[in-house]
């Protein structure tokens, strides 16, 4: 019994390893294109590349707790934590209601 808790230990431990590192991908990722397209912006003031990239770095920022959402779903299911899988799921119904009833 002991050796079954510390593989779920381990597994959990993994598991916020790995969301952590999405995070900080999905904000390294934003930041950098809103700073590129800021630079691009103060450069030449309109440019459609600079609304692009503006764009891109805030939808990545939208994404990022998306992903994160997603990525612990799996990984629930991947430890047969249903508990947690039924509660990720409903995270997940209330990120895509919002995100439709602001639409």
């Amino acid at each position: 019994m002991r050796d079954a808790d510390n593989g779920m230990q381990d597994a959990i431990e993994r598991l916020e390893v790995q969301v952590g590192r999405l995070l900080e991908i999905g904000v390294a990722l934003s930041a950098a294109c809103l700073a590129l397209g800021l630079v691009v912006w103060m450069i030449a003031d309109g440019s459609r590349v600079a609304n692009a990239l503006l764009t891109s770095g805030l939808i990545a920022l939208m994404v990022t707790p998306l992903a994160r959402v997603i990525a612990s779903l799996v990984a629930w299911i991947r430890l047969r934590d249903w508990f947690f899988v039924w509660t990720t799921v409903m995270v997940f119904v209330v990120l895509i209601a919002a995100w439709l009833l602001k639409s």
